[in-house]
């Protein structure tokens, strides 16, 4: 009886996700689209102009 019984819960929690993951999808596919940078064409020549980054979470020891 107790398979039983958490094979159920286990249907009711994926469907409980299923329906989560509908209304998350509902929500995002309604968000307007973002706008496209005007430098399409000049990506490659951006990424050489940036500065290289510091490294962060390294220690001195």
């Amino acid at each position: 009886m107790s398979v039983i019984k958490g094979f159920m819960w286990c249907l009711a929690l994926l469907f409980a996700q299923l329906v989560l993951l509908r209304y998350v999808d509902l929500r995002v596919a309604a968000m307007q689209r973002l706008q496209d940078s005007p430098l399409q064409s000049g990506e490659a020549s951006v990424a050489t102009d940036v500065a290289p980054v510091e490294r962060q979470g390294e220690l001195d020891a």
